[in-house]
């Protein structure tokens, strides 16, 4: 494992220790603890998609966004696709808060926690602390076909103009080699994705999402992997393919006033 754990109040989340040596960031991978929402979606689940009451579901966001210190909270309905959302002035993020549709979520304003919904799919953060902008963005296996990850970078370059070799990123806790077992994979992956198999039919998705940022221009020591699969390796993360009937878990990302 790469990152660091913490606890506070009931409430347990990781960093990436790469992330936390940059200023003016701030990056929690939030566990599933410390929240008010019973079984199946105990106990800090942030979706309002699963089945879960939605004042639950408020009062648990409202606790990450206490804990944070920030002063909204963006959280946007994932599809699996490569639409990206870019928030650059206030009345944007108040409208943002009814969106679909949507899996990059890029902003350059601070105390903006920009939230990616996980039950074990990929959030990659990224930062650029020359142009003092973020992105997160939903990956799960379908975002790695579609290269969600090298269109956030473009992104970035287009709209802030940063450069590649400039960023940092964080791959969270999602389904690890260990678990990410495709049976149908030639019809799911590209041929290029075969070579990622770790044994028959098990594919390692965390290296294919370091390659495809480094295919996008950033730097390998500028790149953290969690290590940590949502599957199997204990019971902090919800899991679709543990459990099924679950809730989500997130990670949140916000530049600092």
């Amino acid at each position: 494992m790469n990152l660091e754990r913490y606890t506070q109040a009931g409430l347990v989340w990781f960093q990436w220790p790469l992330l936390t040596a940059l200023p003016g960031l701030s990056q929690r991978i939030w566990t599933r603890h410390g929240g008010v929402s019973p079984a199946p979606y105990d106990s800090l689940n942030l979706s309002y998609t699963v089945g879960d009451e939605p004042a639950r579901v408020q009062k648990n966001r409202a606790l990450v966004r206490e804990a944070m210190g920030l002063a909204e909270l963006i959280s946007v309905g994932q599809v699996h696709g490569c639409n990206t959302l870019i928030l650059t002035d206030r009345q944007e993020v108040l409208a943002a808060r009814d969106l679909g549709g949507i899996d990059i979520l890029i902003t350059n304003l601070p105390e903006v926690g920009l939230l990616i919904k996980q039950a074990d799919c990929q959030a990659v953060v990224l930062f650029d602390p020359v142009q003092r902008v973020i992105a997160n963005i939903h990956c799960g296996w379908r975002g790695n076909v579609h290269n969600v990850i090298g269109q956030a970078v473009r992104r970035l370059q287009e709209a802030f103009g940063s450069r590649p070799e400039q960023l940092y990123a964080g791959i969270s806790p999602s389904l690890g080699p260990c678990c990410a077992e495709f049976k149908n994979y030639r019809q799911e992956f590209p041929a290029a994705f075969w070579g990622y198999q770790v044994r028959p039919g098990y594919f390692d998705l965390w290296q294919i999402s370091v390659d495809q940022l480094r295919a996008a221009g950033l730097r390998a020591d500028q790149i953290q992997v969690a290590g940590l699969c949502s599957r199997c390796q204990g019971e902090d993360f919800f899991s679709y393919r543990r459990d099924k009937v679950t809730g989500r878990n997130a990670t949140v990302v916000a530049l600092q006033a």
